[in-house]
Parts: C-alpha cells; structure tokens; sequence
C-alpha cells in the first residue's frame, strides 16, 4: 500500500492527464475539491428488492419477472440503458452467505464480466475487488467498488426457493446504486485486472479510507488557519471561530469541548454563513453535526468525526466566493467551555459550478397518520451527499427499523429502500437479528463505524421499554444530484407512537445567480439567447428570470444588470 503523500501525488498526476482514473469512479472520491461540483447531467438511481405492492414484503422483487418470486429460476435485477457507473451493492450478511449469483451483463455482450456469488464478493475472493472496498458491518455486507459502464448494464440474479425454515437467509434483499449519464459520455466498462492508471488510482482511494481521520487531500501548503484558543463562550453568546474573506475554500473545521457534558454540545450550535447571506446555511447543534456525545461510539469517517487530535473534525469542502462566517453559538443559560477550534481555509478562485455545502437539523415525533419523517427537501441545484439519524422510542421494539428510505429527484421517486438499517448498509437489525457470529463487532453490537457508513449507538432495554438506533451514511461517490429539487424521507410508520427522530442531512447547493436561466452557476451567451426571446414575447416567467429592478417591465436597465451579471466573478 502507497503512502498517503505518494498516492495523493499520483492521484494529482493522474488527473492533470485526464487519464482512464479521472473517469467517474474512483475519481469521484480522490477529486477532494470536486465533492462540491455540481454534476447536472447525472442521473441518480437506487435498483432494490422494495415491495412493488407498497408493503413490507422487500424481498425477491425484480425488474423482470414481477414478483415476490418463490421459485428458484433466473431474474433479471436492473437493466440501465446508458453509460454510468455502478458504485455501491449491498445485501445483508445473513442473506448474501445464502451465495444469491451476481452477474454483470455489460454493452449488450452475450457473456458476463462479473459472474460470481454474493458470498465471493463480499468476502473479497473474486477478482481485484476486496477490503476496504468491500466490508461487513453491523449485520450488513457492502461493496463500494465502482463498475464503470460505457453503454449499458443488465444486472442478473437467480432466485432462491424458500425453505420451511429459517427463509429469512433465503430471501434476495438487495440494493445497486448507481449513476447513470448521457449516451455518449466516454467511460470505459470495467475489466480486469485493472488497467495501471486504475490500480494506482484505486490503491489511493484504499489508502484514504484506511486513514479516515486524517483530511482525505492532505495537507495544503497554501492554507490559512485560523485557531481559536481556550475559552468561555457566555450564556446566550456568540464565538467567532472564522470570519474570511473570499473568494476560497474551507478545508478542515474542529471544535474541541473535551470535557463537554451532554447538555453543554446539545447547546452549542454551529453556524455558518455564506456571501454575506443573513441566512445560515448551517445552523446545527454540535452534537448532532459530528455525531458526539450521548454515550455514542468515537469514529472516524472519512468526512466527519470525532476522533482527531484537534477533536471533532469536519473535511467537508466548503467553497465560498465573497465571505464566510463560521461561529459557535451557546443557546444555554451557562457558560460553556470551548478548549479550541480551528477554521482552515485556502484562497483561491471558486469555478462557477462549485456549490455551498448545507446542513439542516429536523425533528419530529411520530404520530398515527403522521407522513414519513422529512429528512430534507430543498429546490435550486446541487447534490445530497448523506445524513446522520437519531432515532429512540419508549418501546423495546426493533421494528422501528422497519421503514424504507424514498428519495424524490426532480419530482420523480428514484431511489426506494428495504429498510432503515438497509439504507445505513446494516443489516437485521444492525446483526441483532439473524444474527451472524462471525461479524468484526459480534452479535447485537452497540456500534459499529465505517469510513462511509456506520452505527454509533444501539440499545434494547427491555427492562427500561427502550430502544435506540444512532446511525450516519455518507454518500460521496454515490451523491444523489438534483437540477430543481429534491426530497429525502423515511418511513416511520413501523416505529412506536411518540417516537422520537432527528436528522442532520448534509447537501450541495449552487447559489442563485440573477440571470442564470440554465441554472448552471454561469450567466452565458445562452442565458442571453433567453433573455432575447423574453424581449419578443414577454410573459410571467421572463419577470421572474430578468426583471432585476422589480419594475414589472423588462427595459434597459434590466439588460445592463444582465450583461454586467455576464462579466462578473461568476
């Protein structure tokens, strides 16, 4: 395995080139900067066993034939017409030691590339594709291996027969997750072995995760830092940790409050605003941004955690293009202890389809014909990139686990799950169900952490009639892009009455540029093509696009804002 400074710089090499590693896949992790690029012409989708039918059968279900199949014959799981990339399969460890055949029909070939068993793969026996790209956790097994494809995909599976007894194993829970692109786009389907661009490129991307914890780019001789010695931020006061001035990027945050009780992170809200905007893009309580406190395991994943020499970190990129102003906020009646803190920074120009990263805190407590829990919804243009959950309930009860995630892009569902601790890539209860011995964490662990995924606190009390789930995925190479708007959801029908359900939702969102019809961050010649057909045929939706000094009219003062909006910083 290189070195982290050896394969960042061959990464960086290999990108200058545009060589085969830049392609979608392993560059979508190792372009540290590009996880806040916007990406519009990507199709997100999510291929998995739900229950067609609405109901809780998510098992065995496939594009052809319509199920719940019960015979074991040949199915066909997810055919994608168009290039794309495969960047995540998933199944639970129960179910995949079942050995369910995966194959990978590629570009219309006769023959499949991938022609293994759910059991191979997942124990890293096929081909180049083993740990840390494939994993077991918490009762889960997943393979975040990327499968380029440069015309099609068919994914096809054989069906298993249920027996009398124990058919839970038997049953084929699955999810592929996937981008699909424009016919056209040039990618490369998967060989093997690979090629010496993409050995180089996947041998960095195993060094990042196996070093979660430190910042995935490494470290940056022309960055600022701005540090915050130990102090005592007063009831109802305000810290600020960083007040910059763009155009640039944020690399790292760290907020250290080690001797912090619970009520003291519930209490300490972080915020973050961007350009001057009143608004905050990040208004969130310390202890639900990084997943800290409440008897919750210490981790390190690769974007977020609590494990680093500085504390809590956070290697999100955010870009900001005029200011950015990052502050703490004690919402208590007592002082609170900060110990230190740390803004780093890099100046430097922001590209026009670089977006803000936002962060939104929601709460709700379930009640009978109460919708699924709304973990966002957002309009404009960007990504998802993840969310922590925090879910508990006065009922020693697993069955909370129960409700399926729905992700609505533009509109249209395009991604439905099997189940919470599906979408978490757990498994059964995060394994304390058909539970498997030979899991790392053992049966009915209270947490498991994974660079991209994990568990950070689990309870069943039976003697209290509790139940706990505390659980965090990030969605990088897998993002989920949205050119108007998008919904994120989760069932929590399954759950006890006064539930309770907080979610941080982590996304990408590019700014709103007066003029930009396209919404691509860039007011262009084809934004002014637009701008002439509203001056031949004026109607609402030209007001709405150009009328910049709100007269009701378009005349010359609206078209000297626009072309002045074409020479600016955007």
């Amino acid at each position: 395995m290189l070195c982290r400074d050896s394969t960042a710089a061959v990464a960086a090499l290999l990108m200058a080139a545009g060589s085969a590693a830049a392609q979608p896949g392993y560059g979508d992790y190792l372009d540290w900067t590009g996880w806040a690029r916007v990406q519009p012409h990507m199709q997100p989708g999510l291929a998995s066993s739900y229950d067609r039918s609405g109901g809780n059968a998510d098992y065995s279900q496939y594009e052809w034939p319509e199920g719940p199949i019960t015979d074991e014959i040949v199915c066909t799981v997810k055919t994608i017409d168009s290039p794309g990339v495969l960047h995540r399969f998933w199944m639970p460890h129960a179910a995949s030691d079942s050995s369910f055949v995966v194959r990978l029909f590629f570009d219309g070939e006769p023959t499949p590339r991938i022609d293994t068993t759910s059991d191979a793969l997942f124990a890293g026996s096929f081909s180049h594709i083993t740990p840390p790209l494939v994993d077991t956790c918490a009762g889960g097994q997943v393979c975040y291996e990327p499968i380029p494809f440069a015309e099609s995909l068919r994914i096809e599976s054989v069906n298993h027969q249920l027996p009398t007894t124990r058919s839970a194993r038997h049953k084929n829970y699955y999810h592929y997750t996937y981008q699909a692109y424009p016919p056209g786009t040039p990618l490369t389907s998967y060989t093997s072995p690979l090629s010496v661009d993409d050995q180089a490129a996947r041998d960095h991307l195993v060094s990042m995760l196996n070093q979660s914890g430190q910042h995935p780019a490494g470290s940056s001789p022309t960055a600022v830092r701005v540090t915050t010695p130990s102090t005592a931020i007063p009831a109802g006061g305000t810290q600020t940790l960083g007040q910059l001035t763009g155009p640039g990027t944020i690399r790292q945050l760290n907020v250290r409050m080690d001797l912090a009780t619970d009520v003291e992170l519930d209490g300490m809200w972080l915020r973050v605003r961007y350009d001057g905007d009143t608004a905050a893009a990040i208004h969130v309580p310390v202890s639900e941004f990084f997943g800290a406190g409440h008897q919750r395991a210490v981790y390190s994943s690769l974007p977020i955690g609590t494990d680093s020499a500085d504390g809590f970190y956070c290697y999100w990129p955010m870009p900001f293009r005029e200011s950015a102003e990052v502050e703490l906020c004690n919402s208590t009646g007592l002082p609170i202890d900060l110990d230190s803190a740390v803004v780093e920074y890099k100046p430097g120009p922001v590209p026009a389809d670089m977006s803000y990263l936002h962060v939104e805190r929601r709460t709700s407590v379930f009640a009978w014909g109460d919708p699924p829990h709304q973990i966002l919804t957002a309009t404009g243009r960007g990504h998802y990139v993840g969310n922590l959950l925090y879910l508990d309930q006065d009922l020693a009860n697993l069955y909370m686990l129960e409700g399926d995630e729905l992700i609505t892009v533009d509109g249209t569902v395009t991604l439905k799950g099997t189940g919470l601790e599906d979408a978490y890539n757990g498994g059964f209860y995060y394994n304390w169900v058909a539970v498997q011995p030979d899991e790392p964490e053992g049966p009915n662990p209270q947490s498991a952490t994974r660079p991209l995924s994990g568990i950070l606190y689990m309870d069943l009390d039976s003697g209290a009639g509790y139940a706990r789930a505390d659980q965090y995925r990030w969605q990088i190479g897998d993002r989920v892009s949205f050119a108007s708007s998008i919904d994120v959801s989760i069932e929590n029908l399954y759950s006890s009455v006064g539930s309770r359900w907080t979610s941080v939702a982590f996304w990408y969102e590019q700014p709103s540029v007066p003029g930009d019809v396209e919404s691509d961050g860039d007011v262009d010649l084809a934004d002014f093509a637009s701008l002439q057909r509203c001056f031949v045929s004026p109607d609402a939706t030209c007001l709405t696009w150009f009328d910049a000094d709100n007269s009701g009219v378009l005349d010359s003062t609206d078209v000297e804002t626009f072309t002045g909006t074409m020479a600016g910083p955007w």
